[in-house]
């Protein structure tokens, strides 16, 4: 039937079915024939109709619907967006349940506009529901299909090539739904079945226009862009080619940035592409767009250091752009002058056209007017958020090559106050790297260490590197993206609300599902985690336990987190973080200062119970209850506690402690008064062990860390390392893994052959050369010093003893400016724990795995100089 013959049966339908709850599914083809047909629907309808689009922010579609209704009076309502919602699956299941609901409550006839996709679902996710609408289908005729195509085609190919290299335009920026990609290919292939093929021009452009608009921008677009270019290279059609070809190079620049492995690879392919590119537009004489898109090849030089050759693009740049205006991207070309000459030694030359850059840049910021269109708002903040960094940087460098270090400080520091490091981490990274080398060259040994901790947190954040070291695991809310305007986005962020792809790969999820059933069970109120120093307990619980309670309910209840390391007045340090994770996490106003008690803390537990929610007190490092809490009373205060928060049934303990502890929890059990599980709070109901790695988990954990990372380990290496991992015992500790493989992806020896140059005992240097790296850290007249600290916090029966920092300063014979430097250096990089709230100040080292490396370094010198 013909697309007007449908639009009269439907009508027909609707005034059929006025007054009462009469579904109808209007299936089209692609987005514009819905918005065409619905705009029809206006026109002829005479009543009162209304269109209900869906969002990402739809829970429940009966619900939605039914609160659009109300206070209205209307005779039809058309509802759609399906593509949009999150989870569609779920959200049709839930519709498929309250069909009766919609009877009853929603009396007017509603039109579901779904595509065939949709229709599908309905079909198959709700078929009583669906056995009860009335379905129209719209067809659409071959001109349409084909008009609809060449359109599309059309208007992307023009917006892209007046974009140059400044920005990849989105859907949003085309003025395209997101459909669209997929709309396009049911097109062709509804065509395809009717036996009409394209024409080779427009199947060309089509190509061209699906590998932009596909959704993770991977090898899919890729083979578009190919084939795009095979096509426009067999009509002869140069100008087109030469596009195409700047646009597979930025495929590779985008694969370089999310496969960091490969990523040189990938920008010497992206290179290739681009100077093809411009290569093309310069033999069919349109300048303007070599103007507009040779950044992009000059960008790719920079980063491979290919000076001589980005000379010359930064040369051609300048010549193509018109120097009488103001432009970004002739400040961008003076730039990558600048970085030829700085290569090259060229102090005072590289400043001059630093200078250059930031005046151009600054000319044009303030004669650019104030952007309306989102495209022209993300470039703008990209210019005043990276490029502004990035000649700031240039910069810097030749003052520090002119000698002029405090004025590249200065410099450095606004260069990176005025860098975003989602624009390109890298760079950020270069300007952290950069500083942290002056700063340490003059002996500002702190501020160099933050700067590496913050590098460290960058290079996280985005997934750059797979070992973290001594550092325990932290949860990761998500990896970031780099969000460089000019390369294309992925649709979803990836990993979110992940847990830490260590738990994931090492089958630690099998433990975090076994606590959290615990926790779930009425007859757990108590979990005593135990295990050896350095299997990551503390890991366990910040990167896994706690985002896998969070995530959602257990049973009727909400949970709230409260993780406690303080054990100095750990009752009011206890209230301060109760009240803080209510505001957080349940957006509750409690006073902090009003839980200074346990009876006040009590209160707000009992508080919580009638609110349905679960409270999950986490005792982690308990170990150092007992450093700090020797007397008796002390010890009593926290097992009354205990006690009565046990008796809350919405109330659950965990404790985490290292298993050569554990014992000093049956102390508890001795107050006549206290009564903690039936006086067997070691029982083997409560208790939860904590182990090694097997070989083949800490195989997983290291394929899974190294997977997104820049670091990769060839497989001759990975069975020589776990062999070399494995204990006696046939495991392997996760912290030596971790320093491990931190060091091993710090010098980037990943083969075999670089491994064994390392001697007879690779692991034993390794670990030396990473307490070597964070001595270091504490500058060079002090590297004697902070060994005899690490000695101070070890002792000859391989134990760790506690020091106070009196004694550390007494037995180390140094001053106290020297030691307040190391300690801060060590505790930062997760070597050493302290208890700064605690007046003596107690230090130790983290995990006894440490012991023997330093005992064994001080064997050697001794060694050394008896020899």
């Amino acid at each position: 039937m013909s697309g007007s013959g449908n639009i009269e049966k439907l009508l027909r339908g609707l005034n059929r079915s006025k007054g009462r709850f009469s579904p109808f599914l209007a299936r089209y083809s692609y987005v514009s024939q819905r918005d065409r047909l619905i705009e029809n629907f206006r026109a002829s309808f005479p009543g009162v109709l209304k269109v209900l689009p869906l969002d990402e922010s739809v829970t429940q579609i009966y619900t939605t619907v039914r609160e659009y209704l109300e206070d209205k009076e209307l005779d039809v309502l058309m509802v759609w967006g399906w593509e949009s919602l999150r989870d569609i699956n779920k959200l049709l299941v839930a519709m498929g349940y309250v069909r009766e609901e919609f009877r009853k409550h929603c009396p007017l006839p509603i039109v579901f506009w779904v595509d065939g996709k949709v229709a599908r679902k309905f079909i198959r996710l709700i078929p009583d529901f669906y056995n009860w609408v009335s379905l129209t289908v719209f067809e659409s005729a071959n001109d349409e299909l084909i008009d609809f195509i060449q359109q599309t085609s059309e208007n992307v190919y023009q917006k892209v090539l007046e974009s140059g290299a400044e920005i990849f335009l989105d859907y949003t920026d085309l003025g395209l739904p997101e459909s669209t990609y997929q709309d396009l290919l049911e097109a062709r292939q509804e065509l395809a079945n009717r036996g009409i093929t394209l024409e080779a021009e427009l199947e060309a452009s089509l190509e061209f226009v699906l590998g932009g608009l596909v959704d993770d921008f991977e090898k899919t677009a890729r083979d578009h862009y190919q084939r795009s270019l095979e096509f426009w290279q067999q009509l002869n059609n140069p100008l087109r080619v030469a596009h195409t070809y700047y646009y597979l190079g930025l495929w590779w620049q985008s694969y370089g940035v999310t496969h960091r492995a490969g990523k040189k690879t990938a920008d010497m392919n992206a290179s290739s592409y681009f100077q093809k590119s411009v290569e093309g537009f310069e033999a069919i004489n349109r300048l303007d767009l070599v103007a507009k898109f040779i950044n992009g090849w000059g960008e790719v030089l920079q980063i491979l250091e290919s000076w001589d050759e980005l000379e010359t693009v930064a040369n051609i740049a300048i010549k193509v752009l018109d120097t009488s205006q103001p432009a970004f991207r002739l400040a961008r070309a003076y730039d990558f002058l600048a970085e030829c000459e700085l290569a090259k030694g060229n102090y005072k030359q590289g400043k001059k056209l630093a200078e250059t850059a930031i005046e151009i840049f600054d000319n044009t910021l303030s004669a650019a007017a104030v952007p309306t269109l989102e495209k022209d708002k993300k470039t703008l903040d990209r210019e005043e958020y990276y490029h502004r960094g990035r000649y700031l940087f240039s910069l810097a460098k030749a003052e520090q090559g002119n000698g002029k270090i405090k004025l590249a400080i200065d410099t450095l520091e606004r260069a990176k106050d005025r860098t975003k490091p989602e624009y390109n981490p890298d760079f950020y990274i270069n300007i952290i790297k950069k500083l942290r080398e002056i700063y340490y060259g003059q002996k500002e040994y702190i501020k160099a260490f933050e700067l590496k901790q913050e590098r460290q947190r960058i290079e996280q954040e985005f997934g750059f590197i797979a070992f973290v070291g001594t550092k325990p695991l932290e949860k990761i809310e998500e990896i970031k993206e780099n969000i460089h305007p000019a390369l294309p986005q992925s649709k979803y962020r990836i990993n979110q609300q992940q847990i830490n792809q260590e738990i994931a790969a090492s089958e630690r999820l099998c433990d975090l599902k076994k606590l959290r059933e615990r926790l779930s069970r009425p007859d757990y109120k108590l979990i005593v985690i135990h295990g050896k120093s350095g299997v990551g307990k503390t890991s366990i619980l910040q990167a896994g336990l706690i985002p896998v309670l969070k995530e959602k309910l257990i049973g009727i209840f909400d949970v709230v987190v409260v993780l406690q390391r303080v054990y100095v007045n750990w009752i009011s340090e206890l209230g301060k973080i109760l009240a803080r994770q209510l505001q957080i996490t349940k957006k509750l106003a409690v006073n902090s200062d009003s839980l200074s008690s346990t009876e006040r803390i009590f209160v707000q537990l009992g508080n919580n119970d009638k609110l349905n929610i679960m409270t999950v007190i986490i005792f982690d490092q308990f170990e150092k209850f007992f450093f700090v809490n020797r007397e008796l009373r002390n010890k009593l205060e926290f097992a009354q506690f205990l006690q009565k928060c046990l008796d809350i049934d919405s109330v659950k303990i965990v404790i985490s402690l290292r298993e050569d502890y554990v014992h000093y929890l049956s102390e508890f059990n001795l107050f006549d008064n206290v009564e903690l599980i039936h006086n067997d709070i070691l029982s083997e109901k409560n208790l939860y062990h904590f182990g090694n790695f097997t070989p083949e988990q800490a195989e997983s954990v290291i394929q899974e860390l190294t997977t997104n990372s820049q670091f990769e380990i060839k497989e001759n290496l990975r069975k020589k390392l776990l062999e070399d991992l494995t204990d006696e015992s046939g495991e392997i500790l996760p912290i030596e893994l971790q320093v491990v493989g931190a060091q091993l992806e710090r010098e980037n020896i990943d083969t075999l052959a670089k491994y064994q140059e390392l001697g007879d005992n690779p692991k034993v240097e390794l670990v030396e050369r990473y307490l070597q790296s964070v001595v270091e850290d504490c500058g060079k007249e002090n590297e004697k010093f902070a060994w005899v600290v690490l000695q101070l916090l070890s002792d000859e029966k391989e134990t760790r003893p506690l020091q106070i920092k009196a004694e550390l300063e007494k037995e180390s014979e140094f001053n106290p400016e020297k030691l307040e430097l190391v300690l801060k250096i060590f505790v930062g990089s997760g070597l050493v724990f302290s208890l700064p709230e605690q007046a003596a100040y107690p230090y130790q080292l983290v995990y006894d795995y440490l012991v023997w490396f330093i005992r064994q370094r001080r064997r050697k010198k001794h060694n050394d100089k008896n020899g």
